[in-house]
């Protein structure tokens, strides 16, 4: 199952530093995981150009597997896959961390349904691929009292609330 994260802290959001990755985030997170992985002395630069780190806009990720407001299951999964063996075979490395921000969105606008969908459909990639997956929620759309976050947590390993 995959590890749940508040982005209030980006450090929690550090993938392992020997893992290729692909992000799937807002803007303003991808560009702040691209400075940490700095400082910590990665080339990211080299990375991005090698294909091993591959960060897209989460919206934009979001909307190209939604049909009606519902993300489509199987387009998400695909796409996906096709992602991670994308970086896996550019680092001809099978590990791959997945880091995301896709779910966030459809709880923060009243769909629940389709992010709990989204999440059970992460877990089947764990199932297929070699995978560490980081999700990350914003704290004010996910309140650990509310019944929607219960049922987001219950999808994860871990639960990390920060």
């Amino acid at each position: 199952m995959t590890r749940c994260s508040s982005i209030a802290r980006r450090d929690s959001w550090l993938p392992p530093l020997t893992q290729v990755a692909v992000v799937l985030a807002t803007p303003y997170h991808r560009e702040g995981l691209v400075q940490r992985l700095r400082s910590e002395g990665v080339n990211i630069e080299a990375a991005i150009r090698q294909g091993t780190y591959l960060s897209l806009d989460a919206s934009d990720a979001l909307s190209s597997i939604t049909i009606e407001r519902l993300p489509d299951g199987p387009l998400f999964r695909q796409t996906l896959a096709d992602l991670i063996g994308s970086v896996a075979i550019a680092a001809k490395e099978p590990r791959v961390a997945v880091l995301g921000e896709c779910v966030g969105p459809l709880c923060a606008e009243g769909n629940p349904d389709a992010a709990i969908a989204l999440e059970q459909t992460g877990n089947e990639l764990l199932a297929a691929h070699d995978l560490d997956i980081l999700c990350a929620y914003p704290l004010r759309c996910c309140q650990p009292h509310d019944r929607t976050f219960q049922r987001i947590c219950a999808e994860h390993a871990s639960v990390d609330v920060r």
